[in-house]
């Protein structure tokens, strides 16, 4: 006998209805959310009710060629950084890692940091003014301030009242070599949003400024390509997110010289069927090829062929 007022299960016609009758039974019971439409929004929430995101915590790392890199760019407070409390579609912006850059060449950490300014300047991304400043972010459990140093400064590739592609890197941690070091940053597009005559700040896109800051550096002789990274960082909750970040972080080595060592481009895109990198060529006569969204390895038109092309990524926004 049930208990009084305890909610009674279905019955046995309910559940024999519920079974999927196309496969041989398992004697397991389909849920409600897997009876209905895969379309359906109502599927959809019960599926977010039933198997909640387990929270980011501002420690995490993932392991990597390059070393255990930090997923988040963290506050003063050692916090995983919000974007200054603004909202993205109603929900809390967590700022991810998604640029990973390597210095092989490197003596010292003065060095590296001078090397790194060297090669934004030169990219289109030198130290601009009047961004937030402050910000850390963890490489093989240690954490690291923000470059460049300095107050109210980021890197930034137009004047801050524009649309502009910022960011800031993290480091400098010793390659487990002779030589070299290991970055990491966090990047994202704004625009200017004014609340009543008081100028501000809205995200635009992480993938973006990834792609941006990437092309920026291998157009100008500055880095090399060096593949994508998943950081396993893209997250999406009822009340979080990383807006259209994809999880992965691009790999770029410095070279420390001028001019292109090889003819490639990254281009991004806005549209909701696909985010982050994809290929583009820039020579007439070959046009290489975007492979699926399943693809993660990095494939050329042909062995050591000028073009490169780098997987598309499928969006991981979802409507909540």
């Amino acid at each position: 006998m049930a208990d009084a007022g305890a909610v009674s299960g279905p019955d046995d016609h309910d559940r024999d209805a519920a079974v999927d009758t196309d496969r041989p039974s398992t004697g397991r019971v389909a849920t409600r959310a897997q009876t209905l439409p895969d379309d359906n929004p109502l599927a959809e929430a019960a599926v977010a009710r039933a198997e909640p995101v387990a929270l980011p915590a501002p420690t995490d790392e993932k392991s990597t060629a390059h070393g255990d890199i930090g997923k988040w760019m963290l506050t003063p407070a050692g916090q995983i950084s919000d974007w200054g409390g603004k909202q993205h579609d109603g929900r809390t912006l967590l700022e991810a890692v998604n640029v990973i850059i390597v210095d092989p060449r490197s003596t010292t950490p003065g060095q590296a940091g001078r090397r790194l300014n060297q090669a934004m300047f030169a990219s289109g991304f030198p130290a601009q003014p009047l961004h937030s400043f402050g910000f850390q972010g963890r490489i093989d459990d240690v954490t690291y301030g923000q470059q460049p140093g300095g107050v109210l400064v980021s890197y930034s590739d137009d004047f801050f009242l524009r649309e502009n592609n910022h960011g800031r890197m993290f480091g400098p941690d010793p390659i487990e070599t002779a030589t070299g070091f290991v970055w990491s940053g966090a990047f994202s597009t704004e625009r200017v949003e004014f609340a009543g005559w008081v100028p501000g700040h809205s995200y635009v896109s992480s993938n973006q400024a990834r792609d941006s800051l990437a092309t920026a550096l291998v157009r100008s002789g500055q880095a090399t390509f060096g593949g994508l990274v998943a950081l396993d960082n893209a997250y999406q909750s009822l009340t979080s997110t990383t807006g259209d970040h994809d999880g992965f972080a691009v790999v770029l080595v410095l070279t420390g010289v001028g001019g292109p060592s090889r003819r490639e481009m990254l281009v991004s895109t806005r549209g909701g069927v696909t985010s982050g990198i994809m290929a583009a060529s820039v020579t007439a006569e070959r046009t290489c090829p975007v492979l699926p969204s399943t693809s993660v390895g990095l494939t050329q038109c042909r062995p050591d062929g000028p073009v490169v092309a780098i997987p598309a990524r499928r969006s991981l926004d979802r409507t909540f």
